[in-house]
């Protein structure tokens, strides 16, 4: 069986709607066994990607996301920055911006962004005189702020593939994700002088009153402190990314507690939805490997270094080439198997050219997260339209102008490598 045949199985298995971790592993397993290699190879993977400390931060991260959901942790966060920025015309819009790159973080997922606080935002954006399918776009466009900020599921993920420090990826998102959101900003601020519709939504009596504020703050100061809190302790080396998520666990219990929202049925509930999405990630994982693996023995890397020429030894061409190849990829793949297959590729292709693979992996993931809220397949786009309860072409529309911020930040994350490297370069040196 030659590589050709294994890409096809591939393909076809992934068009037919089979899983993807099926569409991965059926065809790397048919060329074991037509190659005569000992299947032995398939329990040394998934006990060799269970056997990895590095793991650990994926539950724990999405457990505290769940949990901070679960308790409302979330509700009482958009609250004090509505609150705050209210008054004053497109304060609502900021919020949204500003809330995706401060506690989408804790979920690390852009879908879990747009279902969860999505439908809070576009209410709050419509209630201002923005459409609802404006709301919509501009919360898909903020959702992928929160799997580039820490704490990010994906780069622990691509941390994982390419044998880097997890600590070490997660920190390079931090000056990306704010990158994003400024660029993102300074859209919604240009963009809301062309909203007629747009008006003022005044503070009422109540709501003026110290005694509200205060209240108002008191209740999300315990979850606004979290993401300080993660990121402290990582920036410090205080302790690894999974002793982080573990202790942020155990805060964001805390948090319910100290608000009278927690409760064993929802522990439980976020347990089970965490138990759900780690077995997905790592059935993801395990499969991905196994494909890895094969295209390892083929020598792809080497055979697209020979098919490219000497475009593989121009960094600009090969950087535009990559970040086309991915986007598209983002439109029709889940993320996660995406950053599987494509980071031993993508990291024997740039490292010969001395690209940092921390920027590298950045620049994957966002343009991974880009690729969710492309048409005509980004998860992301089918997400805010059934949050807003809209169709998707209404959305489609809104979302396309977005995409001039979201590409400049791109552009600037790619080609200034500096972005990604500087704080990890400063506290790792």
């Amino acid at each position: 069986m030659s590589l050709g045949v294994v890409f096809a199985g591939f393909v076809v298995l992934l068009f037919l709607g089979v899983p993807i971790a099926a569409a991965m592993a059926l065809p790397a397993i048919a060329y074991f066994i037509t190659h005569e290699m000992t299947l032995s190879v398939v329990c040394y993977t998934l006990f060799n990607k269970l056997f990895n400390f590095q793991m650990l931060a994926i539950p724990m991260f999405i457990l505290m996301g769940n949990l901070v959901n679960a308790f409302e942790e979330t509700e009482r966060g958009f609250a004090f920055a509505r609150q705050a920025l209210r008054g004053k015309k497109g304060y609502s819009a900021k919020v949204n911006v500003i809330i995706s790159l401060v506690f989408a973080g804790m979920s690390g997922a852009a879908l879990a962004d747009v279902g969860g606080l999505g439908n809070i935002e576009i209410r709050a954006m419509e209630r201002e005189g923005y459409s609802r399918a404006y709301g919509a776009a501009l919360t898909i466009a903020t959702s992928v702020v929160g799997p580039i900020f820490p704490p990010s599921i994906p780069l622990v993920l691509f941390a994982m593939v390419a044998e880097l420090s997890s600590a070490r990826c997660l920190i390079a998102g931090m000056l990306p994700g704010v990158l994003i959101s400024a660029c993102l900003l300074v859209f919604v601020i240009l963009h809301d002088k062309k909203i007629p519709t747009l008006h003022e939504d005044p503070l009422t009596a109540e709501e003026k009153s110290p005694a509200y504020k205060r209240k108002i703050f008191l209740d999300a100061l315990p979850i606004m402190l979290c993401p300080i809190i993660i990121i402290v302790c990582m920036l410090g080396g205080v302790l690894s990314p999974g002793e982080t998520g573990a202790l942020a666990c155990v805060y964001a219990i805390g948090c319910g507690i100290l608000h009278r929202t927690f409760s064993w049925k929802k522990v439980w509930g976020a347990c089970m939805d965490t138990l759900k999405s780690c077995s997905a990630i790592l059935l993801v994982i395990f499969a991905g490997d196994l494909l890895s693996k094969v295209f390892t023995l083929e020598a792809l890397p080497q055979r697209i270094i020979n098919l490219l020429g000497g475009v593989a030894q121009n960094q600009f061409l090969l950087l535009i080439i990559i970040n086309a190849l991915l986007l598209v990829l983002g439109m029709i793949m889940e993320s996660n198997s995406i950053i599987i297959l494509t980071t031993p590729i993508i990291l024997a292709l740039t490292t010969p050219l001395g690209l940092d693979p921390y920027a590298i992996g950045v620049m994957l993931v966002y343009n991974v997260m880009i690729g969710l809220c492309t048409p005509p397949f980004g998860m992301c786009l089918f997400a805010g339209a059934k949050t807003a309860g809209i169709s998707v072409d209404r959305v489609v529309k809104e979302v396309i102008p977005m995409y001039v911020p979201l590409v400049i930040s791109l552009l600037l994350i790619t080609f200034v490598p500096q972005i990604s490297t500087f704080i990890p370069n400063l506290l790792f040196s």
